[in-house]
């Protein structure tokens, strides 16, 4: 079907103007039919729902990559905002909303708001972007088959690069630490065939309670060349994350921390992704969603950017040498 904009009829009869009376007349009538039966392009927008439980600088870049790759597309898409409170009442009130107003599709960045909306709405197509572990923290069944009306993208650096990365930056690493829970039992499970490989031994320490931590690690320091940091809530508590890094800088250990703040408040190096390609991701299942894809039909996709933190103030107090090339590719590199 011919597609013609409200603009472009208005510019074909301004054209003809000053034509004869019968000659407008011809072009009404030829028009007439896409009034009556108009065409997509008269459809009414697609509506997206973006939501979030707080205004983070890595939630507003992951936003802005959504947004990037959507108005690129030249989709009619109208976008509308929710914040989530802490606030019970006013967190089901918005949570009312949205399933009333029924979006064409709904973005939730970061985990907590991604819980709050997968649980409340099951109608509608969710896709996540930036969250940690969606298949340990049980919002998709497995990264290839999601199931369900959620999917997205996570932030999860795969292990291998990871584990990499680590013998990369300390060249004499032969056995990592790890202390782990239940909760992430099933990433150290696939971590320690990646070791094997990598010709490391992966010391996995099975913990029960935050108060367990002292003494593991007391247990781990004579056994190990590094510890790997695995996001565990129960481990990382403000609390214990402090004891750790503390504990791994008197007592000269390598530290891979879980994010660029942990490597600016004493972590050796981390990897982080791209907030903002990783909204470029979620950016991209969207089109597919809006173009009738089913979302259990998209997998969940890992970062293609990461990027390397530094600490070599940290390198220097452990007395490692960190190799150049690797400072020179850094992201940021805290001295």
């Amino acid at each position: 079907m011919v597609k013609i904009s409200i603009k472009g009829i208005k510019r074909i009869l301004d054209i003809t103007e000053g034509s004869s009376k019968n000659l407008k007349r011809l072009i009404l009538v030829a028009l007439f039919p896409i009034f009556l039966f108009p065409s997509e392009s008269f459809a009414s927008p697609k509506l997206i729902a973006i939501v979030k439980t707080g205004e983070f600088t890595t939630y507003l870049r992951a936003i802005k990559g959504v947004k990037q790759v959507i108005n690129q597309s030249g989709e009619e898409v109208e976008f509308v905002e929710y914040t989530i409170p802490e606030e019970l009442l006013e967190k089901e009130r918005i949570l009312k909303e949205i399933r009333t107003r029924r979006p064409d599709l709904i973005l939730t960045i970061g985990s907590k708001s991604t819980e709050l909306v997968s649980e409340y709405i099951k109608e509608i197509p969710i896709i996540f972007s930036a969250v940690l572990n969606p298949v340990v923290s049980g919002l998709v069944p497995s990264m290839d088959s999601p199931q369900g009306n959620l999917t997205g993208a996570a932030l999860d650096v795969p292990l291998k690069i990871q584990l990499e990365k680590f013998k990369l930056v300390v060249p004499h690493l032969k056995r990592v630490g790890v202390v782990y829970t239940e909760e992430t039992e099933s990433l150290i499970l696939q971590a320690q065939s990646y070791a094997q490989e990598l010709g490391i031994d992966l010391v996995a320490l099975l913990i029960q309670s935050e108060k367990e931590i002292p003494a593991i690690f007391e247990k781990l320091k004579n056994e190990v060349d590094g510890i790997w940091a695995v996001a565990d809530p129960l481990i990382f508590t403000p609390q214990s994350a402090q004891f750790i890094l503390l504990f791994t800088l008197r007592n000269g250990l390598p530290l891979m921390g879980l994010t660029p703040s942990f490597v600016q408040a004493g972590a050796l190096f981390t990897l982080a992704p791209d907030y903002k390609d990783v909204g470029r991701q979620s950016g991209e299942m969207a089109l597919e969603i809006i173009s009738g894809k089913d979302p259990k039909q998209i997998p969940v996709s890992m970062p293609r950017m990461i990027y390397l933190y530094l600490n070599l103030k940290t390198a220097q107090q452990i007395s490692l040498n960190i190799p150049p090339d690797l400072i020179d590719v850094a992201k940021e590199v805290f001295r």
